[in-house]
């Protein structure tokens, strides 16, 4: 690996969870190849992004709404989720939010 590979944060989070040995085993193109795979769920690439810690009963809870444009394939398990349990879902949130705010 790469002197510079050794400083970056992601990686070394990332082969600190693997088992021993295992960052001898990816070659310089493996290792490019993931960083950029990884680097595509940045924050900031969302239409919506609202995140909010809230304390409730004591103890502190974090919501997290985002909404954007599509860009998985029809194929994804979360497409079968019916529409009207989604709306539901959404309403309930912003329900509590508003709650939780006032």
């Amino acid at each position: 690996m790469a002197q510079t590979d050794e400083a970056d944060p992601f990686l070394q989070h990332m082969f600190a969870r693997m088992s021993p040995g295992a960052r001898d085993m990816f070659s310089a193109y493996q290792i490019d190849e993931i960083k950029r795979a990884f680097s595509a769920r940045a924050f900031g690439a969302h239409a919506v992004e609202f995140r909010r810690s809230v304390r409730l009963f004591g103890k502190a809870y974090y919501i997290v709404l985002l909404a954007g444009r599509e860009r998985r394939s029809r194929a994804s398990p979360a497409s079968a989720v019916p529409g009207t349990i989604l709306v539901i879902t959404l309403a309930l949130l912003a329900g509590f939010i508003i709650y939780t705010q006032w």
